[in-house]
């Protein structure tokens, strides 16, 4: 079998990351299986994050990700509701949302977290990617609605 040596690590350069975010590489690669080197997590996360920054350099679409009725939601969005005092999360991949390892809807998270039925809207928190501001769902919905 030929190996692309093109994707194997150079030993010469070096890519230094707080020890915090390296634990919690390694915590989250236990909790997942997730089987690979941790440089080829790493690769995969830059490429990744380039592919959002710089989708023209990969002959990519600008931008996927998860079309929630008039919100749509890029790619490396976090989606974050609260129930009895406890937050649960869910992320966009692949074009879906998915949570605890399932493709869901924003509606199917909020209600499977709840046990109730909740309305999505009112109780879901958006994080987009690359930023730090949690936004309610709603205040989403009703700004894209104004501008349209």
């Amino acid at each position: 079998m030929k190996t692309n040596t093109a994707s194997l690590p150079v030993p010469e350069l070096t890519l230094p990351i707080s020890l915090e975010t390296y634990q919690q590489l390694l915590v989250a690669s236990a909790k997942t299986g997730y089987r690979k080197e941790i440089w080829e997590i790493g690769a995969a996360a830059i490429h990744e994050w380039l592919a959002r920054n710089e989708p023209e350099a990969f002959g990519r679409p600008v931008i996927k990700g998860h079309q929630w009725k008039q919100l749509f939601l890029p790619n490396g969005t976090l989606l974050r509701t609260s129930f009895n005092g406890k937050n649960f999360y869910s992320l966009v991949e692949d074009d879906q949302l998915i949570y605890k390892g399932a493709v869901s809807s924003p509606s199917q998270f909020a209600n499977c977290v709840g046990g109730v039925r909740r309305n999505a809207w009112k109780v879901i928190w958006v994080l987009f990617p690359n930023t730090t501001l949690w936004r309610t769902a709603v205040s989403l919905r009703t700004q894209r609605t104004k501008r349209m």
